[in-house]
């Protein structure tokens, strides 16, 4: 084995293990954000869920605006060390959050979480510079894999260890453990020298703007911006929606945790089936088919669920259909842009969803209070699917 093809297999595990490990400590914490209000003083029901809809968009308004800037420090120190900035930042934002004893201190540190973000940007670059062309394809698809598995085992994770150690200490476990994994990053991925970064894409510069200019780009970023919408509009509220539906508050924590963990056992086992469906029938296909049937389910949970039984069904059959969407999506987007601008389009595809989770907690903050908690789940789904619907409706008719 070549030097070349270790440094790339050790930068593509390296970093699939940091976005896990991030991932996981930081969806840890957030479907469990009402039980800290609610440990810190704030038990009036509506103040609750107002406060949860704001500390859940914080961090990504913060990212919306930070993340372009931390690209052009990139440009200029490399991929690398944005990769162990963002993992470190992280890690001191949550330990403050350990520390907060009111709303408005838990609103900074989530504010700082999001100001020092942009792990996924860089190393979706790393990953690009450091992998042969007709490889990276497959390193994204295994990166947005690791990201899945992460982001949907960590409420497990962390709702366990909530009932088991407390809540301010889970916020210490989770800063430690990204601590570990930003020492991780630092001593093992390699990036290559700016010389071999730029004539790996080779051909000529397109901005991001030229992107862009692209209307189908800007329609699937608009997509990615919905399913993000749907997804965290009820993510905040989960463990009221949980507790609501008559589980005990003592396991509360617990139950909340493994009903994210059942929808994201399919990402984990699934993706690379809808990859393959893709390969057969062809991406958009596919990729609408996962979008109707993920709005569908979601909007199935508001409307059906009265017991827990039946909430973890229907999150096993929303998991098998969430997982091929965002894969897919990337795939698409990335055989739109020339070689040389796949990162810059990983880019405006991570900010598209960046944009869905700022909306999305503020949206099921507002429906959980005008309308109930249940609505997080059916407004956002019935929407997306009806606009799979009309977009499948409108690809059938160009075929035609």
């Amino acid at each position: 084995m070549s030097s070349a093809t270790r440094v790339e297999r050790a930068n593509l595990w390296v970093v699939c293990a940091a976005q896990f490990l991030t991932l996981a400590g930081m969806t840890a914490i957030l479907p469990l954000i009402p039980l800290y209000l609610q440990h810190i003083g704030v038990t009036e029901r509506d103040a609750v869920r107002y406060w949860t809809g704001i500390l859940g968009s914080a961090p990504f308004v913060v990212a919306v605006f930070a993340t372009p800037i931390w690209g052009s420090f990139a440009d200029k120190v490399g991929h690398k060390p944005m990769v162990v900035r963002s993992v470190f930042g992280i890690a001191i934002a949550t330990v403050g959050m350990g520390f907060a004893t009111t709303p408005l201190e838990l609103l900074g540190w989530r504010a700082l979480q999001g100001a020092v973000s942009g792990v996924f940007p860089a190393a979706v670059a790393l990953l690009s510079s450091s992998t042969p062309g007709e490889r990276v394809g497959r390193a994204l698809a295994v990166l947005q894999s690791a990201r899945a598995a992460g982001s949907l085992c960590g409420p497990l994770i962390g709702g366990v260890l909530a009932d088991v150690l407390g809540m301010r200490l889970l916020f210490f476990g989770v800063g430690a453990l990204s601590t570990v994994t930003a020492l991780l990053c630092a001593f093992v991925l390699h990036e290559p020298s700016a010389h071999a970064d730029a004539s790996h894409g080779g051909g000529p510069t397109v901005s991001q703007w030229d992107l862009l200019a692209d209307r189908p780009t800007l329609g699937m970023l608009s997509l990615l911006v919905l399913f993000q919408v749907m997804i965290m509009a009820s993510w905040p509220s989960l463990a009221l929606f949980v507790e609501k539906i008559g589980v005990a508050r003592e396991s509360v924590a617990t139950t909340t945790g493994l009903v994210i963990f059942v929808a994201g056992v399919p990402a984990m086992f699934i993706s690379t089936a809808w990859a393959r469906l893709g390969a057969r029938f062809g991406v958009e296909p596919m990729m609408l088919l996962s979008l109707v049937l993920s709005g569908a389910s979601y909007a199935a949970v508001g409307w059906l669920v009265h017991r827990v039984e039946t909430l973890f069904v229907l999150r096993l059959v929303s998991g098998v259909s969430l997982a091929g969407f965002v894969p897919l999506s990337f795939h698409w987007l990335g055989m739109r842009a020339p070689e040389s601008a796949r990162g810059r389009m990983a880019g405006l595809a991570s900010t598209a969803m960046m944009v869905g989770n700022v909306i999305g907690p503020l949206l099921g903050g507002w429906l959980a209070v005008h309308l109930d908690l249940a609505a997080t789940f059916y407004v956002p789904g019935a929407l997306l699917a009806l606009i799979g619907l009309a977009f499948a409706a409108v690809s059938a008719a160009r075929a035609a």
